[in-house]
Order: structure tokens, then sequence, then C-alpha cells
């Protein structure tokens, strides 16, 4: 396959942990720079608690859906050719759950922190990953998989 076939209508690789982590560090710091003019809510330590859980689920889910992945011998890298559709838990309720999953793990620090401004970070990796990433994987797996696929898409969402 030439390089053309992998690369998307831009001709840029975005690699989802790696947004992530710069969309995250992005936040952090406006958050940071912007703390001298925040305030102290009586809801922190539940906003806390909530935001780690959230953090939590989100790379377990992520790890999980990966590690599924691994298992089934398929690749992990959103420009490389699938050998597997992966159909079993959790892409049954998902067909996205390692998207999903830094997204959820994302949403976890605006709510740690009491950010408004660190919601830009699961927002914007949401739009990222929904307008350009997943649809160029969702063509190459109707590429390979056909039928089964699309009837794979029907029954499943996108996201949730």
């Amino acid at each position: 396959m030439d390089e053309t076939n992998h690369r998307d209508d831009q001709g840029i690789r975005i690699y989802p942990p790696a947004l992530a982590g710069i969309l995250l560090l992005a936040g952090l710091i406006i958050h940071l720079l912007a703390s001298h003019h925040r305030f102290h809510h009586h809801g922190a330590h539940v906003n806390q608690l909530v935001g780690l859980l959230l953090v939590a689920t989100g790379v377990g889910l992520a790890s999980y859906a990966a590690a599924i992945f691994a298992a089934r011998d398929t690749t992990r890298d959103p420009y490389g050719q699938p050998a597997a559709l992966v159909t079993a838990t959790p892409f049954t309720f998902t067909r996205n759950p390692m998207y999903l999953g830094l997204t959820i793990f994302l949403f976890g620090f605006p709510i740690f922190f009491f950010s408004p401004a660190m919601l830009l970070a699961p927002l914007v990796f949401f739009v990222v990953i929904d307008r350009l990433i997943i649809p160029r994987e969702e063509r190459v797996l109707e590429q390979s998989f056909g039928s089964t696929y699309l009837d794979y898409q029907t029954r499943v969402r996108r996201w949730l």
C-alpha cells in the first residue's frame, strides 16, 4: 500500500494518545495561568473524587480495549491495516472504546480541577477524532471487512 493511502486528507498523521497528552498539557497550562483568579468552592472533594473516577474509568476502558486488540494481533495504529474486526465487549456498546476512554480520561481533569478552561481538551479531542480519524478508519474497515463491518456499524454506535 502506498504512503498516500495511510494519510488523512491533509497529509498529517494524528496519533490519538499523543493528541490527548498535548491537549491535557495545554489545558493544564491554561488552568495554571488562570488559577490566580480561581476561588475555592464547597464541593471540591466531590469534584476531585468524580474527576479521579473518570480518569481511572477512561484509562481502564482504553487500556482494556487496546489489550483486546493486542490479543487479536490487530493494529492499534489508526493508520495501520486491521487484521481482525473486533466486536467483543466493550466493542458491543461503542465502536471506539479506546477513543471513548481517552475522551473520558480527558474529561476527568476539568472536573477534578473545577476548571472550565480544561474542558477544551476533551472537546477538541472529540471533534478531531470524530471528524478526522474515525471516518478514515471506517473506510478502511469497510474495505477490509465489507458487509460484516457494515452490519456491525448498524448495530453499534460510533461513540455511545
